[in-house]
């Protein structure tokens, strides 16, 4: 790893770049630097008092953990901003190709039309007639009605040259032999994206298969696919909806082929079709230039559907490297809550450095104390008073340091929060949008495959055992194509079972269900039916929904449905699929669920959170339904803390478009738990002097050494303490009272360790709180036992004025072991008396913690 110095921090060479473009960074390096001049400056004045070295030592740890830091908030800062833009990038393709997996099966079947098959058979000994050909131009007309993503369809004789197409732009004779090219290398569908005719200067996406009789070729179909229009559906979901004030959109996401060559593109004067996006080599992100611009980029490769790659292309993500930092997300609450550090997804690296800092700052705290203790018995030149008033500088440089240094990391830790929020929210919209496309498939197989000949011929002849193997072959053909459905039905004007495509259901049985009548009421060709997503016998007594569509005697003049046509969408597997793809390559697993308006569960990763059919997890309630409305925030379960992001249904096109007479609105939920809530431990909280340091100079002023104990804070008088010492090696004494810890050795002496919280209240031990190493070395007698006291915390050594102390008759029990109260702006002191405190320790009184239970509580609260 290079090391150079940024603006005077010491940087990973490759985390430069990215710094220069962070405004936390910049934030951070300022006030360093600011910091930095005053320790400068009290590092030179501490020369004049008896802790020079070590703030020297603590000026250097915190510049050692400000370069950790520094660089550590870049590379989570740079991980963070990589993982949504490879998000998107992965989500531009993956929808994409999904998309066309679709398209594989519809050329497919299209290529069986007997309509087509018809018309090429006779091409092969004459010219179309013109009305031929305006039969063959509704036929396309109508399919593309249904499958509005495709802008043209195309009938090739078996030379491969054109017969007909849908918007007539090509002569009649046309050499397209290329398609029948691709159609022989290829074994279910030719798939390519090549110019249409020799002089085309742009690439089409054309799908193409052969159209056979009993074997022999007769001719070919050809789908082209709009890439263009379905480019603008695409990235509207991927990069999600924006409001009229938003600010600029500075990510751009498009599509390249495997050269890195755009395709497309959702900003085309950011990057065009034609420019070149390539990563550095061997990396799955980097920093690209595109014209003047230096972007950070992201390339995905599809990981495909249910077998199908697509045409071989790659999904990007890329933003001016000047904005990638600016679009942070900011959380809705104000402020977020603390979390277990021992337990989650948090960095753990996050707590290290707080706990370097807090150690740091612990051992200036010591360094200022035992100064001053010196200083009560050195000569000082410049006195005690300012001697005092500079180590208190000194100890509040520190502070401000560790607050720096927490403030940065408390503000990463949002950052982390808000983006696994920003990730549950996008996991919800791609799976919402693909379950918006996959039903508007289903609605257009309904209503396409209602108009197949075939099955028109079988209701118009239900008696006709020859026209009804005819259907239920057809049937099967379909079904072995659209494998996204359990069963295919085809049923007579009362709803009777005429043939069905699995072979399960008795032939002229009646299905009594709403959706039948709903659907024999169907006006049109265009229109279709949706069951309610219920049980049905039909699925195993398992909800799911039918697509249904009716099926008319003309077509092109309906009066009266003859029949229809009834979809079993295999919903268990496919909605799960949508929900498990959703979340990619996520390192983290999410829990989700699909539910309606009133939170019935369609489907869901999970048994959990859910009581008869619904969800119970504590989702907002936002009024009314809104069409690709998201949301995300947090919610605290039985003390876990989930991070979700949520997105409501839309519409694919004109599928629940505004026109649409369906609607079904749906809500897409993904959460993911974070770690456990911290339990509120009510510590003591600060505690400051300030409104003491100007007192009158005429009063008689005693020097107060403070610390922390549990939730409250203590004092002792400073000439009664010697100094102040970390230990972390304490030997038990056997058969010694619950408030004797143990003995350890310092300086060459024994020194019993006495837990002073057994003495005062039994709420401020606390069991599972990590063992106190901070200890208070008590002026004893020559010949006594030497005593020191485990504390959580030291505090300050401030003057007061004995006025400040509030003496109470109430306090004089126990030994009177409290003297006094000291009641400071932000919270409040007890003074203890350290010569009973010592006298009751050396007399070795073995009171329980039980006696003094509730003693100071009481105290304070009177």
């Amino acid at each position: 790893m290079a090391i150079r110095k940024y603006r005077g921090i010491e940087m990973d060479t490759s985390h430069i770049d990215m710094a220069k473009n962070l405004d936390s960074v910049h934030d951070l390096i300022d006030e360093l630097r600011d910091l930095q001049s005053t320790w400068n400056n009290l590092s030179l004045l501490g020369e004049l008092t008896q802790v020079g070295a070590e703030i020297s030592d603590t000026r250097q740890h915190f510049q050692r953990l400000a370069s950790d830091l520094t660089n550590f908030l870049v590379k989570q800062s740079t991980s963070q901003t990589v993982d949504l833009l490879a998000s998107r990038a992965q989500n531009s393709i993956d929808i994409l190709v999904r998309n066309l997996y679709e398209r594989t099966a519809d050329i497919g079947f299209l290529a069986t039309d007997p309509v087509f098959t018809k018309h090429c058979v006779e091409a092969q000994n004459s010219s179309l007639s013109e009305e031929a050909g305006r039969q063959i131009r509704q036929r396309m007309k109508s399919y593309t009605d249904n499958y509005s993503v495709y802008e043209n369809v195309i009938l090739l004789d078996q030379h491969g040259d054109a017969i007909i197409d849908m918007l007539g732009e090509l002569s009649p004779g046309e050499n397209l032999k290329w398609i029948k090219q691709k159609v022989a290398a290829s074994t279910q569908y030719a798939e390519a994206f090549h110019p249409l005719r020799v002089n085309d200067k742009s690439d089409a996406l054309i799908y193409a298969w052969k159209i056979t009789v009993s074997g022999q070729i007769k001719g070919y179909v050809a789908l082209v696919f709009n890439l263009e229009e379905e480019s603008k559906a695409l990235f509207s979901k991927v990069i999600g909806p924006r409001a009229p004030d938003a600010p600029p959109e500075w990510r751009v996401c498009g599509v390249s082929d495997a050269t890195g060559k755009v395709l497309i593109s959702s900003n085309l004067q950011y990057v065009g079709q034609g420019q070149t996006i390539m990563p550095p080599k061997g990396v799955e992100w980097g920093i690209t230039q595109i014209g003047p611009l230096a972007y950070l980029c992201c390339i995905r490769p599809t990981r495909g559907y249910q077998g199908y790659s697509g045409p071989g292309w790659k999904g990007f993500c890329l933003v001016p490297l000047s904005h990638a930092f600016g679009q942070q997300l900011a959380c809705e609450e104000d402020r977020l809550p603390e979390l277990d550090p021992n337990a989650g997804l948090i960095d753990p690296r996050i707590e290290g450095f707080q706990n370097q800092a807090t150690q740091i700052q612990r051992q200036l705290n010591r360094s200022i104390w035992n100064g001053n203790m010196a200083q009560r018995s050195a000569n000082s030149a410049l006195g005690n008073s300012f001697g005092k008033t500079l180590l208190w500088e000194i100890s509040r440089a520190g502070e401000r340091t560790k607050t720096l240094f927490t403030d940065s990391l408390n503000n990463l830790v949002d950052t982390e929060i808000n983006g696994y929020q920003n990730e549950q929210q996008i996991h919800a919209m791609l799976a919402m949008d693909l379950m918006d496309r996959n039903l508007y498939e289903r609605a257009n197989d309904c209503r396409w495959w209602a108009l197949n000949p075939t099955l028109r011929e079988a209701l118009l002849n239900t008696k006709n055992s020859e026209t009804t193997l005819n259907a239920a072959n057809c049937l099967k053909h379909i079904h072995s194509l659209y494998t996204v459905y359990t069963n295919i039905l085809l049923l007579d004007r009362d709803g009777r079972v005429i043939c069905d495509s699995a072979s399960e259901v008795e032939p002229g049985k009646r299905i009594e269900a709403s959706w039948v009548n709903n659907t024999m009421q169907l006006k049109n060709p265009s229109q279709y039916c949706v069951s309610k997503f219920e049980k049905t016998d039909l699925y195993q007594d398992r909800p799911t929904y039918i697509y249904c569509a009716a099926v008319f005697e003309n077509p092109d003049n309906p009066s009266q449905c003859i029949g229809a046509i009834a979809l079993v969408f295999d919903s268990e597997p496919q909605f799960e699929a949508i929900l498990n793809e959703s979340m990619g390559g996520s390192k983290h697993k999410a829990f989700a669920f699909i539910v309606d308006e009133n939170r019935h569960v369609i489907s869901s990763t999970t048994e959990q959170f859910t009581e008869n059919g619904k969800i119970t997890l504590p989702l907002k309630k936002n009024g009314k339904f809104v069409k690709q409305a998201t949301d995300m925030g947090y919610f605290n379960m039985a003390g876990k803390f989930v991070a979700y992001g949520q997105c409501n249904s839309g519409s694919y096109r004109e599928f629940k478009n505004d026109s649409d007479a369906y609607q079904n609105n749906l809500i897409c939920l993904y959460g993911l738990e974070i770690g456990t809530l911290k339990q509120d431990n009510k510590l003591a909280g600060e505690i400051s002097f300030d409104e003491f340091r100007h007192a009158g100079q005429k009063e008689q002023m005693v020097d107060i050494a403070a610390f922390r104990v549990g939730k409250h804070w203590y004092g002792i008088d400073s000439e009664d303490a010697v100094e102040a010492f970390l230990c972390n090696q304490i030997v038990s004494l056997p058969n010694s009272p619950d408030w004797i810890l143990g003995s350890t050795l310092y300086r060459k002496q024994a020194i019993t360790i006495v837990d002073v919280s057994e003495f005062l209240s039994s709420a401020d031990g606390e069991p599972d709180a990590a063992p106190r190493q901070q200890m208070i070395l008590l002026k004893t007698k020559e010949n006594n036992a030497k005593i020191a006291l485990a504390v959580d915390e030291l505090g300050e050594i401030p003057s007061l004025p004995m006025s400040a102390i509030h003496e109470s008759d109430s306090l004089q029990d126990q030994g009177g072991i409290v003297q006094g109260l000291i009641k400071t702006s932000n919270n409040l002191l007890v003074l203890l008396n350290s010569e009973h405190l010592l006298r009751q320790l050396e007399t070795g009184i073995k009171k329980t913690p039980r006696a003094s239970k509730g003693f100071l509580s009481d105290a304070i609260e009177r």
